[in-house]
């Protein structure tokens, strides 16, 4: 770790994000005090506590209700305090009869719940979170989620996570991290479209072998095309490996046709990293049919309007046909579509608009009136 100054005043919460490996868990660990920096220094003024393992300290064999004790004098609570708050920890936990077994039969799950209801005790002048707000169920998720809302106004926040929805959300101002050192400091929109830069560049091997295999097979007849070349680029035709969300882009193909074709046919099959099959892009939908002469020079340009594919590392193919027969399958390069301004959802944005229905403004409520019968 190098290199690295930030302030956090009550109120405000940092987010800390990069690739695995960057340094971010390790930044969380010196704040929190389990780690001691070599140079510098770190001042904290007020309490501090750290979800970063909620499990430390818990015993397997112990019931859940011990382990309440366990974790809460962990965390600097007497007894009596602890007893204080017991009914309040069990209820949020929700485990029921389940907080007097043992915790190892505990799911992970259950742990989890159980863990982060000891936290709600906590009222510290810094919190520092280590991805601990995927815990359980969705709608136990969004109760752990308004109880970090709740304690918002009165700690600072240090928020390490690889969820970008809940750092956009979360958090007002973001550090992207690589190789222990700041990369960049700014506004969470940016730092995400930053960080999804890094990730795209540095996808895992496992993910290059799935995704290959979605791909299907390589195939080139060199009988009947050769010199082929393939591109991506932009609207002025430089060659391009990422655009923004919003920004058309192209597809530059050209090869020369040792055949006459009477149905040339272009593909291009698009995958996203996680192998799904996210669209095709053909000359068989809006364009005009090519016919090609035996010894032709053939150049083409695919025009794919911007804001449609949403942000992410596209995989894609180069499909070249005489009808039914492939005469030349083999990979784009990579484009990296970057974060857009406004949230996206899965592979695709579908255009669409929202507005209210009816010319005027939505209609008042009324007051109920009181009837009197009678005098």
């Amino acid at each position: 770790m190098q290199n690295i100054s930030f302030d956090l005043q009550r109120g405000s919460a940092l987010g800390i994000i990069g690739l695995n490996g960057s340094g971010k868990t390790t930044m969380l660990r010196m704040l929190a005090g389990q780690l001691m920096p070599d140079t510098g220094e770190i001042v904290v003024n007020g309490s501090s506590a750290a979800m970063i393992d909620l499990q430390a300290g818990f015993q397997s064999s112990a019931s859940g209700h011990e382990n309440i004790f366990l974790r809460a004098a962990a965390l600097g609570f007497s007894r009596e305090e602890t007893v204080a708050r017991l009914e309040e920890i069990i209820s949020f936990s929700e485990l029921g009869d389940a907080i007097n077994a043992p915790l190892s039969t505990y799911s992970a799950g259950m742990r989890m719940r159980l863990a982060f209801a000891v936290m709600t005790i906590v009222s510290p002048d810094l919190l520092l979170i280590d991805e601990v707000l995927a815990v359980g169920d969705f709608r136990f998720r969004q109760k752990c989620l308004a109880k970090v809302r709740e304690m918002r106004d009165r700690s600072a926040f240090v928020f390490v996570s690889h969820s970008m929805g809940d750092v956009s959300r979360f958090c007002d101002h973001v550090i992207v991290m690589h190789k222990g050192q700041v990369y960049f400091e700014g506004a969470p929109q940016e730092a995400i479209e930053i960080y999804e830069t890094l990730e795209a560049g540095t996808p895992a091997v496992e993910d290059h072998q799935k995704v290959a295999k979605a791909m299907g097979p390589q195939f080139h007849n060199e009988e009947a095309i050769t010199d082929v070349s393939h591109m991506w680029c932009d609207p002025d035709g430089n060659p391009a490996s990422g655009m923004p969300f919003g920004s058309p882009f192209h597809l530059r193909v050209k090869f020369k046709s040792l055949i006459s074709m009477r149905n040339l046919i272009i593909g291009v099959p698009v995958w996203a990293l996680n192998t799904h099959y996210t669209t095709g892009l053909s000359t068989q939908i809006n364009s005009d049919e090519f016919n090609v002469q035996k010894g032709e020079v053939v150049d083409l340009k695919l025009e794919v309007e911007g804001g449609y594919i949403n942000p992410g590392v596209l995989k894609s193919m180069l499909s070249i046909n005489d009808g039914p027969e492939f005469l030349f399958r083999e990979p784009n390069p990579d484009l990296v579509i970057q974060a857009a301004q406004h949230p996206t959802w899965g592979a695709v944005t579908v255009p669409h608009k929202w507005s209210r229905v009816g010319d005027g403004p939505p209609p008042r409520l009324r007051r109920p009136q009181l009837v009197r019968k009678g005098g």
